[in-house]
């Protein structure tokens, strides 16, 4: 079952290596370990976002291979997520030791709280630079079911459901409004070193 976890944007790219304006993630939702590795984020897709200036003018129409890179995004984000709570394990530490982590990384969520221990800047420093981390889609077998428009929050839903070796497959999903817009598999060739 996922439980909620809220991460902004800055959270996000601590998490990812991707920056403005290729960023289509703005905010984790939720996250589940078991019984399979599961994150939801979303995207609000504004009428500003450069590519309507020239994606269908007259019509901003939100082109599908954005969907389908925000769900790798959130496939990258996941596999960080997860690298990042087996580091704090190594350690003796807790699954809610490293989400309280995260929040606290999140600009929303610092006002008022504690700072970073040291152990924990420790660990979530051991990751390197987001921009150290790559992912790679080797595999996609994504359908675009409906089209997206400026204006829709485009939500994003990944599940780890196999890994072999260094492949992870990903069953993936973006919805607006509960319908689904995208869906399918995406199967990445590279894996996240976990942290030391």
């Amino acid at each position: 079952m996922t439980r909620p976890l809220s991460l902004g944007a800055d959270a996000v790219l601590a998490l990812i290596p991707h920056r403005r304006p290729f960023v289509f993630l703005d905010g984790v939702e939720g996250f589940a370990r078991a019984p399979r590795p599961t994150l939801s984020g979303h995207k609000q897709i504004s009428v500003n976002e450069p590519v309507f200036a020239g994606h269908f003018p007259g019509m901003s129409l939100w082109p599908g291979v954005y969907t389908v890179e925000g769900m790798g995004q959130t496939i990258n984000a996941l596999l960080v997520v997860l690298a990042i709570i087996e580091g704090f394990e190594a350690r003796g530490l807790t699954e809610d030791d490293a989400l309280a982590a995260l929040r606290n990384i999140d600009a929303r969520q610092r006002m008022g709280r504690r700072r970073l221990s040291e152990l924990e800047r420790e660990l979530l420093e051991g990751l390197g630079s987001p921009a150290e981390r790559v992912g790679l889609a080797s595999a996609l077998d994504v359908k675009l079911i409906e089209p997206v428009y400026a204006g829709c929050t485009l939500r994003y839903r990944v599940t780890l459901d196999r890994a072999l070796g260094s492949a992870r497959r990903f069953a993936v999903e973006a919805t607006v409004d509960g319908r689904p817009v995208a869906r399918g598999a995406m199967t990445s060739a590279l894996p996240l070193a976990t942290p030391t």
